[in-house]
């Protein structure tokens, strides 16, 4: 999405730019470039062969029988709730070689999207010009409760409003539910991260990024007539590749304030907030094998959002995108009136607004204030007990009527807790908050950690969640503390939500309104970790003057793991060592691609016209840092794992013949 493009000429979408919610697919446009026609069928097929998962990625359907692909790094969760010390199934791996040892995860769910209905008149129906910003935003928020509601009731469905455009839209998007999944394989984190962090958005890389999964449906598996098929051949050279997921968020139609916004605050502040987080980790796992094994999960997290995060701030720092922006927006605030310029103008003084409150915001209600795992669900539980007192549409939107059922997934999971671990996190939490506030403000004189908390325990979170009256005289300690400060994170997130939300809405959404009426609404939306389609084609690139071919072999994971003498992060498995003598190593093992993608996108199916699996997408090159505000296929590029490399790992590494047998469908 070209800003320069959009506002002074026709647009004019640059290759294979796009991430395209599929009713808005444009199959005129890719027939003309590649010859291929997407019909209704095709795209249903895709659209219900696909899924959300719910930590955070993209996944989908690769067998009749409820298969379901995606990445390693996106099911580790699971498998690390599946873990005890005894046994790392993170570190060692993972294969039921029947339906009975295939093992239930907790706390995860996947998504599968049914319809998708524009409710924008709805939720703006009952606006009225002389409405202040925070009445129209109450207004529109009692609509979307409403409509959601109303859907969920007819339906029996998972609704969700879907905000495009940055406010100009709203979809009404409906999803069938899927709680029961359990584990069926998983390589070794070794080889599924091979080169580790140092590696991480790089290329050329070697690495199993991939899970298996099953869905269950009372009990079975499910019957999946919507799955891709697979391809054993892969991606050919110039053919049409199409990524399926779930992107997270762009801003690619972001003004140059809020880049400068972005650059200046957000980043700048989470950076050395994540090396905060990262060293807090270090600190506590030590040498001690038990304790690196709990936080591994979360330091592989945090060691992808800092490097991606640091690699965007790079960018926005290095690049002359904030700079094209600004000029290009003074050329065409040029040729308005003083009302036309009236959302530029009213952003960049709301923007200003949330730069004095965002610190605040972030401690008290942000990322950072999810001080542990205990104190979430005591935060929930807290305000579940107040929010339900409170007409539907007047509630705070994750405790409206229609997400209930995610609230109870979140709190009344089964998965682990390490006590040591959660009260290491909360103390750190905490005292973060104190520094950042100073220790005379009221929330810090109240944050103080307890030293015990009875939440691990389900059958308690249950009685408080199923009898939320009782969290009036409920002595536990964590429930205290979340009592204590939720006050004052409520308060903040409510002026937030007044100086900014609303104003942001309204200024974009009279923006886009300029834009559809300038070049009608052959436009993408930004990203908003709903279900896209990218077109692409596998393609090399140039770096530094030398050529980056566009795929790898096998081959090169047992050279990477002899060249470093199988020291961490290149610690080639053992199994693969062992198998060495048999594998192909001139099977092609990741690849990189031309297609637009984003964080949320891992774990996505790449698919070729035919609809069949040739790769896996599980990340972007360092080049591809940028594309959350602008696309650019000179050098950027998504990594999937090729098609080959998944079947020839199952059948002859890992001698999981029944689901090769499954994926080919024999």
């Amino acid at each position: 999405m070209r800003f320069v493009a959009l506002l002074l000429c026709a647009i004019n979408l640059i290759a294979d730019e796009g991430m395209w919610p599929l009713n808005q697919t444009p199959k005129d446009q890719i027939y003309e470039r590649y010859g291929v026609e997407l019909d209704d069928a095709w795209l249903e097929h895709a659209q219900k062969s696909c899924l959300r998962i719910s930590f955070g990625g993209s996944g989908s359907f690769i067998s009749s029988q409820g298969l379901v692909m995606t990445n390693h790094h996106v099911g580790r969760r699971a498998i690390h709730n599946l873990s005890t010390d005894e046994r790392d199934l993170a570190e060692e791996g993972f294969y039921a070689t029947t339906f009975k040892e295939e093992l239930p995860c907790t706390n995860m769910y996947a998504d599968q999207l049914i319809s998708m209905q524009d409710v924008t008149e709805e939720v703006n129906g009952q606006i009225s010009p002389e409405m202040s910003v925070k009445e129209r935003e109450a207004t529109r928020k009692r609509a979307m409760a409403a409509l959601k509601e109303k859907a969920q009731k007819e339906t029996g469905l998972q609704p969700e409003i879907v905000t495009l455009y940055q406010g100009a839209r709203y979809h009404l998007y409906l999803y069938k539910r899927y709680t029961d999944i359990r584990l069926v394989m998983a390589p070794e984190s070794s080889i599924g991260h091979l080169g580790g962090d140092k590696e991480n958005f790089e290329f050329p890389r070697h690495s199993l990024d991939v899970a298996l999964f099953r869905i269950y449906e009372d009990g079975k598996p499910l019957q999946t007539p919507h799955h891709f098929r697979w391809s054993e051949g892969g991606p050919k050279l110039d053919e049409p590749l199409f990524v399926l997921g779930h992107p997270g968020r762009t801003e690619r139609i972001f003004i140059a304030d809020h880049l400068t916004h972005i650059r200046d605050v957000t980043l700048s502040y989470f950076v050395p907030f994540l090396g905060e987080k990262l060293a807090f980790l270090e600190n506590f796992a030590g040498n001690d094998p038990e304790k690196i094994r709990i936080s591994s999960q979360d330091q592989l997290r945090l060691e992808n959002a800092m490097k991606s995060l640091s690699e965007t701030l790079d960018g926005l720092k290095s690049s002359s995108l904030i700079d094209r922006r600004k000029v290009n927006e003074i050329k065409l605030l040029f040729t308005l009136s003083e009302e036309e310029q009236a959302p530029w103008k009213n952003l960049s003084a709301s923007l200003k607004e949330f730069r004095e409150l965002f610190t605040t915001y972030m401690v008290l209600e942000g990322f950072p204030s999810r001080y542990s795992k205990m104190y979430g669900w005591a935060k929930h539980l807290v305000r579940f007990a107040e929010e339900r007192l409170k007409e539907n549409g007047e509630r705070l939107k994750e405790y409206t009527d229609s997400e209930l059922e995610t609230l109870k997934e979140h709190l009344l999971t089964t998965e682990p807790v390490y006590e040591s671990y959660d009260h290491a996190s909360l103390v750190d939490g905490l005292a973060r908050l104190k520094r950042t506030l100073g220790e005379d403000h009221p929330a810090a004189q109240v944050a103080v950690a307890p030293e015990k908390s009875e939440l691990a325990s389900l059958d308690l979170r249950q009685e408080l969640f199923e009898n939320p009256e009782r969290i009036a005289t409920c002595n536990d300690p964590m429930i205290l503390l979340a009592k204590r400060l939720d006050p004052y994170a409520r308060a903040i997130r409510k002026e937030m939500e007044e100086k900014f939300d609303g104003v942001k809405k309204e200024s974009y959404a009279a923006i886009v309104k300029m834009l559809f009426e300038r070049h009608g609404e052959a436009l993408y939306p930004d990203a908003t970790f709903t279900l896209r389609l990218s077109v692409g084609q596998m393609k090399g690139y140039e770096e530094k003057g030398t050529f980056i071919p566009p795929m790898t072999t096998l081959e090169g994971a047992f050279v990477k793991g002899k060249m470093h003498h199988y020291a961490p992060p290149y610690d080639l498995p053992l199994s693969w060592r062992a198998k060495e003598p048999v594998v192909n190593q001139s099977i092609p093992f990741n690849f990189v691609s031309t297609n637009d993608i984003i964080g949320g996108n891992s774990g996505s199916p790449v698919i070729n016209a035919q609809g069949e699996i040739v790769g896996l997408i599980f990340d972007g090159n360092a080049q591809s840092s940028m594309w959350n505000f602008e696309f650019d296929q000179e050098q950027g590029r998504a990594v999937s794992v090729h098609s080959a490399a998944i079947l020839h790992a199952l059948e002859h590494i890992y001698d999981a013949d029944r689901l090769v047998e499954e994926i080919l469908g024999k």
